[in-house]
């Protein structure tokens, strides 16, 4: 289970050197070295979306422009569950 949480907690820390800008997930994928699928489902984890009837955290927001390309996005929330939002 460590080996998750410390990916989990990278990919937060990616993104948040990103300044609130998304960050396409195959950036992320290479920086990571994980595959982009892998990486979809830790972003939707850790987005507010419900999965088996519960929501996740809502620290980060996935978007897909018109292209078909997904980006993440660290939220406010996610700022401050690393220690870095205003309320850190």
């Amino acid at each position: 289970m460590e080996a998750d949480e410390d990916a989990l907690l990278r990919l937060l820390l990616e993104l948040d050197t990103g300044a609130g800008v998304g960050v396409a997930l195959t950036r992320l994928a290479k920086r990571l070295d994980e595959r982009v699928s892998v990486l979809l489902r830790r972003c939707t984890a850790l987005s507010d979306a419900v999965v088996g009837g519960t929501a996740g955290p809502g620290w980060l927001v996935l978007d897909v422009d018109e292209g078909g390309r997904w980006t993440a996005r660290l939220t406010e929330a996610g700022r401050r569950h690393l220690g870095g939002g205003p309320m850190g």
